[in-house]
């Protein structure tokens, strides 16, 4: 049955339908996150999806996108600092995760937009988006370094704020923090004297701030985990460190990226007269001082001018005393040290020990491990 509709003049006036007006507000596309995602990270192309997903009336979903783009991009900043091999893999992972989600959840509804007369958000808005994101987790960041006293050891390797003096032709020291040019000097000066610096392309890194002083020697990969390697650093660092205003200096070996492999401290308690402890690796200023005074309470310090050398490795606790030549040969000697090192051990730590006895060039004598 046909619909009749009234005449005009001979002629069947149809009914007008309202006509149709597109939506009023614009969509970001998957080009834009994507944009936004490679030059902010994942959060600020999730920001772009959140914001298509509250045009669209499902703010529950943008609020979940905007946490796993916070997620990710934590994710992407911790393996940035803490890995040399895959920063840029996981970078190129995440970017393609993003996009790719934006694809899948928001690809249909965009193209259901412009078909309707919808218009898109300019790129302009995804690059801005982009520029915010990145100073505000670049501030988040430096906040947090500056909150757990980390932000030394990340300025240090990753080059923030250093200058650097050349010592002959091709070594350099270079300094940062509130180290100044004549400090770094001073330094490169004492490593060239003591043989250290040879004109080989060597580079030290000094740094002074809140946590004290650091010498950070770079040196070849794999260096840090030859036997004796680390006690001879602490040694150049504790010799180095007057001419940067003395002890306690922090000791670090970098890699060729100047990243960290190896930390230790290099400090010494004067127990007066002379006597003093000196402690590195993961000994502290406490047990060092504690240490001092048991060997005086038991007559050893008698203010002579003795020093002890009190250093924890991974490989255990050892304790060098500076002795006159031929000590090492005389068995009642060496009994009574062996004794002064029970009595002392447990203001140590405890058995067992390396007992070790140096001569005054501190070239290890006799070494004995007790038990």
């Amino acid at each position: 049955m046909s619909t009749a509709y009234p005449q005009v003049g001979g002629y069947p006036q149809y009914p007008q339908y309202p006509q149709y007006t597109p939506p009023a507000y614009r969509l970001h596309d998957t080009a834009s996150v994507a944009l936004a995602t490679f030059l902010g990270s994942p959060l600020a192309g999730t920001i772009l999806m959140a914001s298509n997903y509250r045009k669209l009336g499902q703010g529950g979903k943008g609020a979940l996108a905007l946490l796993v783009g916070a997620i990710a991009s934590a994710g992407e900043i911790y393996i940035g600092l803490t890995s040399t091999k895959t920063p840029s893999i996981a970078t190129l992972l995440l970017f393609a995760a993003t996009w790719f989600a934006a694809y899948e959840l928001q690809g249909n509804a965009i193209k259901t937009h412009v078909a309707w007369g919808g218009k898109l958000a300019s790129k302009w808005a995804a690059f801005g988006t982009a520029i915010v994101t990145v100073l505000i987790l670049g501030g988040a960041l430096v906040g947090y370094l500056y909150y757990t006293g980390q932000w030394q050891k990340f300025a240090t390797q990753y080059g923030i704020g250093q200058t650097a003096v050349t010592i002959g032709t091709k070594d350099q020291v270079i300094y940062s923090g509130t180290a100044t040019k004549n400090d770094a000097t001073a330094l490169g000066n004492e490593l060239k004297s003591a043989g250290y610096l040879q004109d080989r392309g060597v580079t030290v890194v000094l740094n002074k701030g809140t946590n004290g002083t650091t010498i950070s020697f770079v040196v070849e990969d794999g260096i840090w985990n030859q036997a004796g390697m680390l006690s001879s650093f602490e040694e150049v660092a504790r010799n180095a460190a007057p001419s940067v205003g003395g002890l306690p200096v922090q000791m670090q070996l970098m890699n060729s990226n100047q990243t960290v492999e190896k930390t230790s401290t290099v400090g010494e308690v004067d127990m007066g007269g002379g006597d003093a402890v000196i402690y590195e690796g993961a000994e502290t200023q406490a047990t060092a001082q504690a240490l001092g005074q048991q060997l005086k309470s038991i007559g050893f310090f008698l203010g002579k001018g003795a020093n002890v050398f009190l250093t924890k490795h991974d490989d255990g606790t050892t304790l060098a005393f500076v002795v006159a030549d031929g000590t090492w040969n005389d068995p009642t000697m060496v009994s009574a040290f062996e004794t002064i090192v029970r009595s002392v051990a447990p203001t140590i730590g405890g058995l067992p020990i390396d007992m070790r006895l140096d001569n005054t060039s501190l070239t290890v004598e006799k070494d004995e491990v007790l038990k």
